[in-house]
């Protein structure tokens, strides 16, 4: 509810002013620019049919140019909702770019403007329930010691420690390998106080947490912890009698089964940890058909051991059949787009669901050679991640269709997940829960409206009609203007021919491939793509011009 207080009134209308002067500024910058900054004319009919009276309000004010000059705009949400609508979907950049969603891509298939359908997504749930005598008091015994010292570490404010026991808290959820590598090292750690448990998958991670949280780990060295070491000696001597791994006998059952109607499947999973687990198994049963794809990079199985190869290696013998099962890291999965695959397993679920929307599209694209995409999500029953994600799935339908316009709640579930999850108190752990479903079902605002627009395929196909000017320079002679530059050479930077239109580019005493085609970059993601927008690229652009003026 809006204030009703003389101060908020002329705040909230000294903003839509501001509003205002900036939508014209806008509108004679577009008009400069050639644009037409005609109003979206589907919304036009869609509100003149909803409320007449209103939409010429909302005309008046924002293409007519009247100010808003009273408290009244304030009192009125209606108006406030709407005009924040209309001024979404009229924006001048309406006229530079297209949101192509999944649903106007299907219809310009239907107009014939595609080659290829957008693929459907069949996403199937794998709720595993973990063995009673055996896995559950082990992923008890590791959940009470990682919540122990989480409170102890936010009771002491030791925010590294404390962030520690979140990376150790996603990790069992992803395999008890792979939680048992991270305590051993953990203890390691504390026994040296040299090196760290930390590992690069967990780097992604990092990215996300504050200043204090990062310096606390560059200096990770606190004092030692007796409980802690004696906690950890007890926990890791759990491990050494598992038995069956639940979750692994699933996956392979499942693998199997889809193996039988699709010629190949991508595994995903947070940690190298988990991949290395996965793939000792995998290559008794299916050899040299399966390859990995971290941040090691290409990894195949030749010879009786698993060598390095490039990663482009890896893309193609996946491409070509050669390869029948790849497993991959999340970190790594950049460029990695395979649309002659149909099936994806999502071995573990990160905590942020934007992560798994990205994994599944790697093979969710255009040009998609099987007209429905098999998703396999696997997690343990009755924890915390399994109820939050069944949420997701009851509520917004999440993985079936892409969530973008869902992404502001879906951000909030990293902090949800650990909030609950790091909770002594089971009650506690009800009422985040709670809160969570009430987020997800709370309406969304202008979605339908957004959405419709969205789809406006006439609107957009009436821009795509339009001619489109010729570039004064091709490829190849901007290619040239780079690699015969006799100033860039007396400049010490050297351009010297490497394979398949690439170069092996020395600059300032690095060396680096590059490219100047878009092609060549699209299969090669590795290398470096020189066109404009590059520092790299700008920077000798400068060079190269600099004296000539």
């Amino acid at each position: 509810m809006w204030e009703q207080t003389k101060g908020t009134t002329r705040l909230v209308v000294s903003y839509f002013n501001w509003i205002w002067q900036h939508s014209r500024l806008q509108t004679t910058a577009a008009q400069r620019a050639g644009l037409t900054q005609q109003p979206c004319p589907r919304l036009q009919k869609h509100l003149e049919q909803r409320n007449r009276l209103l939409y010429y309000r909302v005309q008046d004010m924002w293409q007519q140019g009247k100010k808003a000059v009273n408290r009244q705009i304030v009192e009125d949400q209606q108006f406030i909702d709407i005009s924040r609508q209309y001024l979404s979907v009229n924006t001048p950049l309406k006229d530079l770019m297209f949101r192509h969603t999944r649903d106007t891509l299907r219809q310009y298939y239907k107009l014939g403007l595609l080659k290829n359908d957008v693929p459907q997504r069949q996403v199937q749930d794998n709720a595993i329930a973990l063995e009673s005598n055996r896995e559950v008091p082990l992923y008890v015994a590791v959940s009470d010691y990682v919540r122990h010292f989480y409170q102890l570490a936010q009771a002491q404010n030791r925010k590294a420690l404390g962030f520690l026991m979140t990376l150790y808290r996603k990790r069992l959820t992803s395999s008890f390998y792979a939680v048992r590598e991270s305590l051993q090292r953990r203890l390691n750690t504390l026994l040296s106080q040299q090196g760290s448990s930390i590992t690069s998958d967990d780097l992604t991670d990092v990215e996300d947490a504050d200043d204090a949280v990062i310096a606390g780990l560059e200096a990770y060295l606190e004092p030692i912890d007796p409980q802690e070491i004696q906690y950890l000696e007890e926990l890791l001597c759990s491990f050494e009698n598992t038995g069956e791994d639940t979750k692994l006998s699933h996956f392979m059952t499942t693998l199997r089964q889809e193996l039988t109607v699709r010629e190949s499947a991508i595994v995903f999973t947070q940690y190298t940890d988990t991949m290395d687990y996965l793939r000792s198994t995998l290559q008794q049963l299916y050899g040299s058909f399966v390859a990995c794809y971290s941040g090691r990079g290409g990894e195949l199985y030749v010879d009786g051991m698993w060598q390095v190869v490039a990663k482009e290696d890896i893309k193609r013998r996946f491409r070509d059949g050669e390869i029948k099962v790849l497993l991959c890291t999340e970190s790594a999965s950049e460029g990695l787009n395979l649309q002659t695959c149909g099936v994806l397993f999502n071995y573990d679920l990160p905590w942020n669901p934007m992560r798994v929307e990205q994994r599944i599209g790697r093979i969710d694209r255009i040009g998609q050679v099987y007209p429905t995409v098999t998703i396999h999500n696997f997690y343990y029953d009755g924890t915390v991640e399994a109820k939050v994600y069944r949420k997701l799935r009851d509520r917004i339908n999440a993985f079936t269709a892409v969530v973008g316009n869902l992404q502001p709640i879906l951000t909030q579930v990293p902090t949800f997940i650990e909030q609950a999850a790091m909770s002594a108190d089971p009650q506690e752990e009800d009422v985040l829960l709670s809160e969570f479903e009430r987020v997800l079902t709370a309406p969304a605002t202008g979605l339908v409206i957004e959405d419709m627009v969205a789809i406006d395929v006439a609107a957009d196909l009436a821009e795509i009609c339009k001619p489109i000017p010729l570039t004064p320079f091709t490829v190849e002679q901007i290619e040239q203007l780079f690699v015969n530059s006799a100033l860039l050479k007396f400049r010490g930077i050297i351009f010297e021919p490497y394979i398949e239109r690439t170069w092996q580019l020395t600059f300032e005493g690095k060396e680096y491939t590059v490219t100047f085609h878009p092609d060549v970059f699209d299969a090669k993601p590795s290398v470096r793509f020189m066109n404009f927008g590059d520092p790299l690229f700008e920077q000798l652009l400068k060079t190269s011009t600099r004296e000539q003026v």
